[in-house]
């Protein structure tokens, strides 16, 4: 019966105590990035729909005015979440090809060395 290195006894090293401190450190950043922008992204599209919707019944219940307020708003929110929502795709679209710029750039120039 032979032993794999999983079932080796001397081999007493787990998964996260054999990467190096370098990886665990870009995974919990590469993490927390993600958690960033995932909530941004919530922000930006609840934010203002929920507000939309709370001054427009606060203002339909100041005004006797029925859902005037609270449709209308509402709308805008949608309006101004979509809005936030198309410039942080933009925004991120942009991140992304700068980067690949910056990495040609690096390329053309190790070439250039050699």
């Amino acid at each position: 019966m032979s032993l794999s290195k999983h079932d080796n006894p001397g081999n007493s090293k787990k998964g996260v105590e054999s990467k190096s401190p370098e990886k665990q450190t870009q995974k919990v950043t590469g993490g927390m990035s993600l958690l960033a922008e995932v909530s941004t992204l919530a922000w930006n599209l609840v934010i203002p729909i929920v507000g939309g919707v709370m001054l427009g019944h606060y203002l339909d219940n100041r005004n006797d005015s029925g859902v005037t307020w609270s449709l209308s708003l509402l709308v805008l929110g949608v309006i101004i979440s979509f809005t936030n929502l198309y410039n942080l795709y933009i925004e991120q679209g942009q991140k992304k090809l700068d980067k690949k710029q910056i990495t040609n750039e690096d390329e053309k120039a190790h070439a250039q060395e050699e």
